[in-house]
Protein backbone atom coordinates (compact mmCIF):
# COMPACT_ATOMS: atom_id res chain seq x y z
CA UNK A 1 0.00 0.00 0.00
CA UNK A 2 1.30 3.45 -0.75
CA UNK A 3 2.35 5.78 2.04
CA UNK A 4 0.03 8.52 0.81
CA UNK A 5 -3.59 7.35 1.11
CA UNK A 6 -4.65 9.99 -1.45
CA UNK A 7 -2.52 8.51 -4.23
CA UNK A 8 -2.96 5.05 -5.69
CA UNK A 9 0.14 3.54 -7.27
CA UNK A 10 -0.51 1.25 -10.24
CA UNK A 11 2.20 -0.94 -11.72
CA UNK A 12 1.35 -1.55 -15.37
CA UNK A 13 3.26 -4.48 -16.84
CA UNK A 14 2.84 -4.14 -20.60
CA UNK A 15 5.36 -4.60 -23.41
CA UNK A 16 3.40 -2.76 -26.11
CA UNK A 17 4.22 0.98 -26.01
CA UNK A 18 0.97 2.06 -27.65
CA UNK A 19 -1.20 -0.04 -25.31
CA UNK A 20 0.73 1.19 -22.27
CA UNK A 21 0.48 4.86 -23.23
CA UNK A 22 -3.23 4.58 -24.00
CA UNK A 23 -4.02 2.70 -20.79
CA UNK A 24 -1.90 4.92 -18.53
CA UNK A 25 -3.12 8.15 -20.12
CA UNK A 26 -6.77 7.22 -19.89
CA UNK A 27 -6.43 5.95 -16.32
CA UNK A 28 -4.74 9.12 -15.08
CA UNK A 29 -7.36 11.29 -16.82
CA UNK A 30 -10.19 9.22 -15.31
CA UNK A 31 -8.59 8.99 -11.84
CA UNK A 32 -6.11 11.83 -11.30
CA UNK A 33 -5.26 10.39 -7.88
CA UNK A 34 -3.60 7.41 -9.61
CA UNK A 35 0.00 7.26 -10.65
CA UNK A 36 1.07 4.68 -13.18
CA UNK A 37 4.53 3.18 -13.35
CA UNK A 38 5.30 0.88 -16.23
CA UNK A 39 7.46 -2.18 -16.61
CA UNK A 40 7.83 -3.55 -20.13
CA UNK A 41 9.03 -7.01 -19.09
CA UNK A 42 8.63 -9.55 -16.33
CA UNK A 43 12.15 -8.98 -15.02
CA UNK A 44 11.66 -5.21 -14.98
CA UNK A 45 8.43 -5.63 -12.99
CA UNK A 46 10.12 -7.79 -10.36
CA UNK A 47 13.04 -5.35 -10.11
CA UNK A 48 10.57 -2.50 -9.51
CA UNK A 49 8.85 -4.51 -6.77
CA UNK A 50 12.19 -5.34 -5.15
CA UNK A 51 13.29 -1.71 -5.03
CA UNK A 52 9.87 -0.47 -3.80
CA UNK A 53 7.68 1.24 -2.90
CA UNK A 54 5.05 -1.38 -3.53
CA UNK A 55 2.12 -0.59 -5.80
CA UNK A 56 -1.49 -0.69 -4.66
CA UNK A 57 -2.42 -2.74 -7.72
CA UNK A 58 -0.69 -4.51 -10.62
CA UNK A 59 -2.25 -4.51 -14.09
CA UNK A 60 -0.53 -7.38 -15.82
CA UNK A 61 -0.40 -8.33 -19.48
CA UNK A 62 -0.08 -12.12 -19.62
CA UNK A 63 1.76 -12.19 -22.93
CA UNK A 64 5.19 -10.70 -22.42
CA UNK A 65 8.51 -11.51 -24.06
CA UNK A 66 10.76 -13.65 -21.88
CA UNK A 67 9.21 -14.07 -18.45
CA UNK A 68 5.48 -13.87 -19.09
CA UNK A 69 2.60 -12.85 -16.86
CA UNK A 70 2.23 -16.33 -15.33
CA UNK A 71 5.88 -16.18 -14.26
CA UNK A 72 5.18 -12.83 -12.58
CA UNK A 73 2.09 -14.19 -10.81
CA UNK A 74 4.20 -17.01 -9.40
CA UNK A 75 6.93 -14.60 -8.24
CA UNK A 76 4.33 -12.41 -6.54
CA UNK A 77 3.26 -15.39 -4.43
CA UNK A 78 6.88 -16.09 -3.41
CA UNK A 79 7.14 -12.96 -1.25
CA UNK A 80 4.77 -12.45 1.70
CA UNK A 81 4.63 -8.66 1.22
CA UNK A 82 3.72 -9.09 -2.47
CA UNK A 83 0.98 -11.69 -1.99
CA UNK A 84 -1.62 -9.14 -0.95
CA UNK A 85 -1.15 -6.85 -3.95
CA UNK A 86 -4.27 -7.25 -6.10
CA UNK A 87 -3.51 -8.15 -9.70
CA UNK A 88 -5.71 -7.47 -12.71
CA UNK A 89 -4.67 -9.75 -15.54
CA UNK A 90 -5.09 -8.10 -18.87
CA UNK A 91 -4.69 -10.01 -22.12
CA UNK A 92 -5.91 -10.27 -25.67
CA UNK A 93 -5.55 -14.04 -25.35
CA UNK A 94 -8.81 -14.96 -23.61
CA UNK A 95 -7.75 -18.61 -23.31
CA UNK A 96 -5.15 -17.51 -20.74
CA UNK A 97 -7.42 -15.30 -18.65
CA UNK A 98 -9.53 -18.06 -17.07
CA UNK A 99 -6.64 -20.25 -15.88
CA UNK A 100 -4.75 -17.23 -14.54
CA UNK A 101 -7.82 -16.06 -12.61
CA UNK A 102 -8.64 -19.44 -11.12
CA UNK A 103 -5.13 -20.65 -10.27
CA UNK A 104 -3.68 -17.55 -8.59
CA UNK A 105 -5.30 -16.19 -5.43
CA UNK A 106 -3.81 -12.72 -5.93
CA UNK A 107 -5.76 -12.18 -9.17
CA UNK A 108 -8.60 -9.82 -8.33
CA UNK A 109 -9.99 -9.64 -11.85
CA UNK A 110 -9.30 -10.59 -15.43
CA UNK A 111 -10.01 -8.33 -18.35
CA UNK A 112 -9.81 -8.98 -22.07
CA UNK A 113 -7.67 -6.34 -23.73
CA UNK A 114 -10.01 -3.71 -25.11
CA UNK A 115 -10.33 -3.15 -28.85
CA UNK A 116 -12.08 0.21 -28.69
CA UNK A 117 -12.07 3.35 -26.57
CA UNK A 118 -15.46 2.36 -25.10
CA UNK A 119 -14.02 -0.98 -23.98
CA UNK A 120 -11.04 0.86 -22.45
CA UNK A 121 -13.47 3.01 -20.47
CA UNK A 122 -15.18 -0.11 -19.09
CA UNK A 123 -11.82 -1.67 -18.25
CA UNK A 124 -10.73 1.45 -16.41
CA UNK A 125 -13.88 1.35 -14.29
CA UNK A 126 -12.87 -2.14 -13.14
CA UNK A 127 -9.34 -0.99 -12.34
CA UNK A 128 -10.62 2.05 -10.43
CA UNK A 129 -13.10 -0.05 -8.42
CA UNK A 130 -10.43 -2.56 -7.40
CA UNK A 131 -7.95 0.16 -6.47
CA UNK A 132 -10.63 2.01 -4.53
CA UNK A 133 -11.55 -1.14 -2.59
CA UNK A 134 -7.88 -1.83 -1.86
CA UNK A 135 -7.23 1.67 -0.57
CA UNK A 136 -10.30 1.69 1.67
CA UNK A 137 -9.55 -1.76 3.17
Amino acid sequence: MSDNAQTARILLVEDDDTEAELFAGMLVRKSPQCTVERASSGRAAIEMLETGPLPDCVVLDLRLPGEDGIWILERLLDQPEWRTIPVIVFSGDVSRLGPASSQYPNVASSVRKPHSLEEYEATLLIVCAIVGATLSA
